[in-house]
Formats: structure tokens, sequence, C-alpha cells
């Protein structure tokens, strides 16, 4: 049966989901500060949790411009439910990524300079050169289909099925996208993604020779870094890290902190 909402209660913001806006904005302006900002092109969803759609960071903002009012809530057809501002064109990345990924909750999009440039080595696999690249279980694919906008729901599903179970995937030429199940996994994600592709670039730019560690002492890596203290450890510290520049140029921090 269709849900009908009113606008009054599709617009409505739970502690829950505020909360989730409040840190998803956060991180947002935490990517700016990592390199990731792109203009006003980078974007980033959070699953609604009584299941009226997507919040969808609106258009023409930059990713340090984010506060928690600054997501419309979408449907999974694309039509805004509520909030002010203008849809991205590539609102289907985060619709079928969602629909596609139940174990997702937040999903990512930017074109971050090093992750684009590695989008373009189409042969490549992504390896754990570095910590950082350990973070996957499984390698980020290749998405080749085009290098163009992601604006159909057509080509959004094939990023997702292309994407499989990694935790992200290389639009060719033009960029990367990343889920999470939470923002504190989304952002080191996104940021250890960005990481990982710098280092085996410059490795390769190096011409010496190198090489990196045996699938178990991968997976004991995995383990041992990136336990859930350790999420939470990068989360509180990418907070501080914002909260310090913030209050140089007057931010206005919200009323969560």
């Amino acid at each position: 049966m269709e849900k009908i909402f009113s606008n009054a209660a599709v617009m409505a913001k739970n502690d829950e989901v505020r909360r989730g806006l409040w840190d998803l904005a956060r991180a947002h302006r935490m990517l700016d500060l990592e390199g990731q900002n792109d203009f006003a092109w980078g974007h980033a969803c959070m699953r609604d949790p009584w299941d009226r759609g997507v919040w969808l960071k609106r258009a023409n903002l930059g990713l340090e411009e984010v506060f928690e009012d600054d997501f419309i809530l979408l449907d999974f057809d694309g039509n805004v439910l509520g909030g002010d501002g203008v849809r991205h064109l590539e609102w289907p990345i985060h619709t079928e990524t969602l629909r596609a990924r139940p174990d997702f909750n937040f999903v990512l999009h930017t074109h971050a300079p090093w992750s684009v440039l590695f989008s373009a080595c189409t042969g490549e696999i992504l390896r754990p050169y570095s910590n950082e690249g350990c973070w996957f279980t499984v390698p980020p694919p290749h998405y080749m289909g085009t290098s163009d906008l992601i604006d159909t729901p057509e080509l959004g599903r094939a990023c997702a099925e292309v994407m499989g179970k990694s935790e992200g995937v290389f639009i060719r030429n033009h960029g990367v996208i990343v889920g999470g199940r939470t923002v504190k996994d989304l952002l080191p994600a996104a940021i250890f993604l960005e990481k990982a592709c710098r280092v085996q670039l410059q490795l390769a730019m190096s011409g010496l020779k190198h090489t990196y560690p045996a699938t178990a002492e991968i997976d004991k890596k995995r383990k041992t870094i990136f336990p859930q203290r350790a999420r939470d450890n990068c989360w509180d510290y990418m907070n501080r890290k914002l909260d310090r520049h913030e209050s140089k140029v007057g931010a206005d921090k919200g009323e969560f902190r």
C-alpha cells in the first residue's frame, strides 16, 4: 500500500533523525578539512530511520557549508518529500546504493583528488600497501559504464551492482561512492580510501620495488587496527579537529555538542 505523509509528518525530526543529520553534516565538514571538497559537487545521505526515504544534502553547497538543516528528504524514486533547496542531479547514487545495500545507512560521493586519479587506472586493484588499504575487506571495484553524472536510477543501479559487497566503488575518471552502516564507518572509509589511493599512486610513480602484506596478515591488521573502539577514536579525533578549526572561523557548532 502506498505511503502518504502530510508535509508536517514528513518533516518531523525526532532526536534520532536530528542527531544523525547533525553528525552527517559534521562529516561533510570534516571531509572538507581532509581535502575532499570540490566546489559544490560532493554529497552524502542518511537512510531515514522511519523508512520514509533518504535524507540528502541539498545541492549548491560545498562540503564546508553543510549544517543540520541543509538536507532534503527524498523517497526512493527521487521525489522530494520535504525540505528546502535543490536536489542533487546524482540523487540516484544514494537511493540505488541504499536499495542494494541494506547493511548501509549512509552513502557518500566525492571527487577526492587521488581517488579520481585512481579511478582512471582501470586495470588496477587497490592494494593494502598501507594500513588504510587494509580497511577494505573487498577492494573497491571500477564502474566502467560512464564517467559522466550518475543521474538516472539505471546508472545508480549499475554502480551498486558493480560495488557488490565492497564498501566503495570507483566511477571511471570521475570519483568514488562509499557506504557505511554508521557515520563512524562512513567517514574513515572515505578518508582511508583517499589515503590508500595516494600511497599506491605515489609508489607507482617512485619506480621503487614494493610489496604488500600477505592475506593472513591483512586480515589480522584489519581486526587489530580497526575495531569499534578505534572507529570511535577516529570519530572523536575528527570532531576535535573540526572544533579547533571552527572555533577559529566562528562557525556554529549546533546544540548536540
